[in-house]
């Protein structure tokens, strides 16, 4: 199974990414169905205000790509905003707990790098950024 979405990237976009993830985790009784929408919550989130909630004029759409086989689903989320330089991608994906600011951003990479198996980035163009992740599934296997 593979699809993509190609959506304005604003606060409904969210939303349908959110609905459509957890209609086709249930269509397809994929297991870890919490933990893959929370994942690609964050990342479509990110992409959102990366790219500063564009009004729905905007030619610039965040791209999600998902892909399923019998081994592991991948997601793809592409954006037209700054990014993270490459030198910060390691520093990106860890939270500390000892500087907690109570704010309800900057641990989303954290928790997404803890939910999959792999977690890469591209910085495709100078606003143009890619996160990618994958998580090995067993679509044999039923969630509890």
């Amino acid at each position: 199974m593979e699809f993509t979405l190609n959506l304005v990237p604003n606060r409904q976009a969210i939303s349908f990414v959110d609905q459509t993830m957890a209609s086709y985790m249930s269509l397809y009784n994929l297991p870890s169905k919490r933990e893959l929408c929370f994942v690609v919550h964050e990342l479509v989130i990110n992409a959102v205000e990366a790219m500063g909630n564009a009004k729905e004029n905007t030619s610039e759409k965040i791209q999600i790509h998902v892909s399923q086989d019998d081994e592991e689903i991948k997601v793809i989320v592409i954006d037209h905003g700054k990014g993270i330089p490459e030198t910060d991608w390691e520093e990106a994906l860890k939270f500390d707990l000892g500087e907690i600011s109570f704010s309800d951003r900057g641990r989303g990479l954290f928790f997404v790098k803890n939910m999959v198996d792999k977690i890469w980035f591209e910085n495709l163009a100078e606003t143009k950024f890619l996160v990618g992740v994958s998580k090995k599934i067993d679509v044999s296997s039923e969630e509890l």
